[in-house]
């Protein structure tokens, strides 16, 4: 079983569903559910993620993060440090955890992926309607992903301050450039 199809069986158990009984409220077949469950369908779609979270009152990101760090797990693999996949599966202690032993190259690495993140969701926001669902899912990953960015960056700044750095000068520890007043560490 995947963490994504054990974190859904933990979810429809707890309100006391059947697989069938969250397939009609998710407007999806009993099939695809016990597949998810099961880990015959390891990768399901973005849409049947968002419709089974729907119907279970939780965040799709809940159902994905469990997925990502799942799959990689189920590989062999550790999670990759300061990539936005583990971002977005590990919760804000553990991310802030990270962040303290990291180095500053690594960080500032980071700080540029999250960037390039975040324009690209901004881009992907002006794509959709005014008040759609669609619209307010990406609205929430632009919100989470400049909070991590600004965490980033303070994290940044003040181990700087500890090397002999001096941010308020408009360099990072690295050698970049600030960009913009006060915003943000970009090369």
């Amino acid at each position: 079983m995947s963490e994504m199809g054990e974190l859904l069986v933990r979810i429809r158990r707890s309100r006391m569903w059947t697989q069938g009984r969250l397939a009609r409220e998710a407007g999806v077949s009993p099939t695809t559910v016990s597949g998810i469950e099961t880990g015959r369908i390891a990768r399901p779609r973005f849409e049947t993620v968002r419709k089974l979270a729907r119907a279970l009152e939780v965040e799709p990101e809940r159902l994905l993060a469990a997925g990502v760090a799942g799959g990689m797990l189920e590989r062999g693999e550790e999670p990759v440090p300061l990539s936005l996949e583990w971002a977005r599966s590990v919760g804000e202690e553990e991310f802030e955890r990270r962040l303290e032993v990291e180095s500053l190259e690594r960080l500032e690495s980071f700080l540029r992926r999250l960037d390039e993140e975040r324009r690209r969701l901004q881009e992907l926001y002006g794509r959709f309607p005014e008040d759609s669902e669609q619209r307010r899912f990406v609205k929430r990953q632009i919100r989470r992903v400049s909070a991590q960015f600004g965490s980033v960056s303070t994290s940044m700044m003040f181990r700087a301050g500890e090397n002999g750095g001096s941010p308020e000068h408009g360099r990072s520890p690295a050698g970049s450039r600030r960009s913009g007043p006060g915003r943000r560490w970009l090369r």
